[in-house]
Formats: structure tokens, C-alpha cells, sequence
């Protein structure tokens, strides 16, 4: 059986460092990764290759350019059990068993992650993560492979283009998946430097150069070499200019900033909810109430709120640290009055601020602007 407790190891080309994970062996790590799936319903079509998604899982050549549909990442459900350390932060664990559709076969204390409930209480079995960021194709949102991400459209209109000629199971990715992915990349490496762990990401571009001068450093795809696997390849660009892959899914931060659905932030404080027909409507959220107007700092993340019945959330509660301590990721805090969407992950020109936890929480519905995007989800409604 494999010891979870040595920790995954990223390809990092600046360190010599090739890819090794024991969760390659974990129930549920390892069927997380690379399909091709249907534009209009997301039936999977054919698995890739783990290790190169050049391949199908058969060994055929595959077609990531769109012909053949999206390319997603499948994220299986799972159990999880939070509990408290001596020092008050939660422990995350996350079990091998896979959930049944009622969530009823796993282990004392342990919980399936809220991402996989469905509005009827039932367990969706996965959810579907554009593996790039996403691109504007035929009045569609898609996920492909070497195309420039879109940008500069507001959160609606990519929610818009998500569900275009398709159902409610579709749009943007949501809070609760997110949390999900980070609950399983920090479980995995067993640190919260998401940078240093499996590469800075692309963000180590002038503004000019990304917006420019050498935006196709920015397209999709460049680390399809790496299959299901993490880190990042090395295309010449080193590292800082390449883009940053977890488990098939690309730029979790870096190359540019993406809106996260189901999630708002006024002065009230953060309003939250992982049903598709409640994302645009801040009225039919949950709220969790805190006084925001008197704002957290700009600054890097120290802490987390760990809420009781939500302390699987990431939701940021302080600020103080610096690029190698605590969550090494920076927190931009809401503006007081606003009514302010979500925007994850940073962007070419952000450099250490970057990461898996970073969070920009300033904009307003109306913002469009040349380094936000957006990614495609699907979640069974």
C-alpha cells in the first residue's frame, strides 16, 4: 500500500525534478484526469493518456483542438473529515472510499465534499473542469487545446457563452469545485506553497510581453505532454513562463485571472451557493455573515476562516504573511459599498502574488478587462 505521507512530487524542470506521486495509487487521485467529451452534452467520449495527452488512453492519436469535443478533467467525488488540531486549525483527510449516490457508505466522521451534492441531496459521482482556460468558438465556451484564452467580457457573458445551446449543468467554474481541487492539491503535496510545489505558473511577464509582444507563451495546451500528471514543462521559457499543470488541469494560477461562480462578497460579508440556478442571483445565496466593512488588508494570506459546518471552505480571514510564509498567496479584500464578484488564480504579470489560493475580490459586475477569463465546468444538476 502506498504512504500518503511522502508527498507528491512535481515535474520541475529548474530543479532536475521529475514527477512521482504515491496518490497516482489513491481510489480516488487516480481517477481524476484528462477526457475528451461532448461539446453539447459532456458524455465522455475517450480517456487520454495519463502520461501524454497527445495519446488516447488506447494509445491512438488524440484530437484536442476541438474537433472531437472539450477537453475536460474529470473530479471524482469523495469523503473528507475535518477536525480540529490543538492550535484550532482543521486537519483535512480525505478517505479512499468511493461515495455511493447517497453519500451513505462512507467511514465514521467522514463526509462527502459538499461540491458533489446535488440540489435533491444525491452525490454526483464527478464534476467536469475545462482542462484550459476557456475559449470563445462558435457562440460557445470551450475548453482546447492551443488557442488564446478569451477575455475582456463580463462574468455574465461567459456564463452566457458556458451555457449557450446547452443545459443548466453547465457554466462557470464554481467556489465549491475549486475548494474541492484545493482541499486535494494541499492534501497531496502537503504544503500551502502551491508555487513552490509544482511551479510558479506563467506569471512572470512584462504586461506588454503577455498582452503584446509573445502572447502564444500564453496558449492552451503547452503542458499537454504531461498527461494527468503535475508540474510543468520547460518549452524554453523557463520557469515563470510556462504554464503550471495539477492533475490535467492547467493554470489553476497564473497566465490570467478567472471568475468563479457561486460566490459574492459585500460589506454583509460572503454570500455562497453550489446550485447552478442560483449563481447569478446574490439574494438566493447562503450568506456567511461577517462585518466587512471594516476590510481585511490587501496583503498575503495568513488565514482562513474555518466557520463550524464550513470548514471546508477556504475563505480568507487575514493577511500578514509574505510569498514563503503561510499561504504565500495574495488576498485583494472587497471594496466597502460594492456588491463584488470573485476572481481566482492571478494573472501573466503577477508574479509571487500568484497561486492556488489567490484571490482578487474588487470587481464589480460590469468589469470586463484584457487579463480576466474565464474556464468551462460541468456539474450534473
Amino acid at each position: 500500500m502506498a504512504n500518503y505521507r511522502e508527498n507528491t512530487k512535481a515535474q520541475l524542470p529548474h530543479k532536475s525534478q521529475l514527477y512521482s506521486s504515491p496518490f497516482d495509487n489513491h481510489p480516488i487521485y487516480s481517477n481524476m484526469g484528462g477526457w475528451v467529451c461532448d461539446t453539447t452534452t459532456m458524455a465522455l467520449k475517450y480517456k487520454l493518456d495519463k502520461n501524454d495527452w497527445a495519446k488516447k488512453a488506447d494509445g491512438t492519436p488524440s484530437n484536442l483542438t476541438g474537433t472531437d469535443g472539450d477537453v475536460m478533467v474529470k473530479v471524482p467525488a469523495f469523503y473528507i473529515r475535518v477536525t480540529r488540531q490543538s492550535n484550532g486549525k482543521p486537519k483535512f483527510e480525505i478517505d479512499d472510499t468511493i461515495p455511493d449516490l447517497y453519500g451513505s457508505n462512507g467511514k465514521a466522521g467522514f463526509f462527502v465534499h459538499p461540491a458533489f451534492r446535488m440540489p435533491n441531496g444525491q452525490v454526483r459521482p464527478y464534476f467536469l473542469w475545462g482542462a484550459y482556460k476557456g475559449y470563445e468558438k462558435d457562440g460557445k465556451l470551450r475548453s482546447i487545446s492551443g488557442v488564446l484564452p478569451t477575455v475582456s467580457k463580463t462574468k455574465a457573458s461567459f456564463q452566457d457563452l458556458a451555457r449557450q445551446g446547452r443545459n443548466t449543468n453547465f457554466g462557470l467554474t464554481a467556489v465549491f469545485e475549486r475548494w474541492a481541487i484545493m482541499l486535494m492539491f494541499y492534501t497531496e503535496f502537503g504544503t500551502l506553497d502551491s508555487q513552490e510545489a509544482c511551479g510558479r505558473g506563467i506569471v512572470d511577464m512584462t504586461w506588454e510581453e503577455g498582452l503584446t509582444t509573445n502572447p502564444d507563451i500564453r496558449k492552451t495546451g503547452q503542458s499537454n505532454s504531461l498527461g494527468d500528471r503535475s508540474g510543468y514543462v520547460d518549452g524554453g521559457n523557463g520557469n515563470g513562463k510556462s504554464s503550471v499543470r495539477y492533475r490535467g488541469i492547467e493554470d489553476l494560477w497564473g497566465n490570467i485571472w478567472e471568475f468563479l461562480a457561486g460566490i459574492m462578497v459585500t460589506d454583509k460579508g460572503w454570500y455562497y451557493t453550489n446550485e447552478h440556478s442560483k449563481m447569478d442571483n446574490i439574494s438566493q445565496m447562503s450568506l456567511y455573515a461577517k462585518d466587512l466593512s471594516q476590510k481585511v488588508t490587501n496583503g498575503y494570506l495568513t488565514d482562513m476562516e474555518y466557520p463550524v459546518g464550513l470548514e471546508w471552505t477556504f475563505i480568507p480571514k487575514s493577511t500578514g504573511g509574505s510569498t514563503s510564509t503561510y499561504y504565500c498567496d495574495y488576498f485583494v479584500t472587497h471594496d466597502s459599498g460594492e456588491e463584488n464578484l470573485v476572481l481566482a488564480g492571478a494573472a501573466w504579470n503577477n508574479a509571487s502574488a500568484a497561486g492556488l489560493a489567490c484571490w482578487h475580490c474588487a470587481d464589480v459586475a460590469s468589469h470586463v478587462y484584457s487579463s480576466l477569463g474565464a474556464r468551462l465546468s460541468y456539474a450534473q444538476q
